[in-house]
């Protein structure tokens, strides 16, 4: 079984649940939004802890998966390139509507839609640290059902 493969399993095995399900994230609003194209997809998922070395603590992020709108799986995101990697991966796609199911630090398995349009990023904060925004209009806010927020409307 390779690496990808065995490391899917967990992913998989928690389908068995039903995730929190909360309204489409989209890219910041621009003045200008591209159609078409290549987008890009950052998820800032819940993390884990790696010790590296002694008393050397690293959080990179949890893996996720990326989903058509009708459910077929298109990719899974091992989401760092290494222990000691703490940025999530930018994920090129085609413009268009996805699905992500990622692990949040406050629900457990979410489910998110997102939308990716051309030249921009869409970034999901499940971290818990999306106060950043929280300056942002709150109809242009995408929030968890706890209030966190999540990422821009789409």
């Amino acid at each position: 079984m390779s690496v990808v493969g065995a490391a899917m399993i967990p992913v998989l095995a928690g389908c068995a649940t039903k995730p929190v399900a909360i309204a489409p994230v989209g890219p910041r609003p621009a003045s200008a939004q591209a159609l078409g194209g290549t987008g890009f997809l950052k998820v800032y998922s819940d993390t884990e802890t790696h010790e590296i070395g002694r008393n050397t603590f690293f959080y990179p992020h949890k893996p996720y998966g990326i989903y058509s709108e009708s459910g077929k799986c298109l990719r899974f995101v091992v989401n760092h390139i290494g222990d000691m990697d703490e940025s999530p991966t930018c994920v090129p796609l085609p413009a268009g509507r996805y699905v992500i199911v990622a692990e949040s630090a406050a629900y457990g398995r979410v489910r998110v839609p997102v939308v990716i349009q051309g030249d921009l990023i869409t970034s999901v904060h499940l971290d818990r640290d999306g106060t950043f925004l929280a300056h942002a209009p709150a109809q242009e806010l995408v929030h968890l059902p706890d209030g966190e927020i999540v990422g821009w409307h789409s």
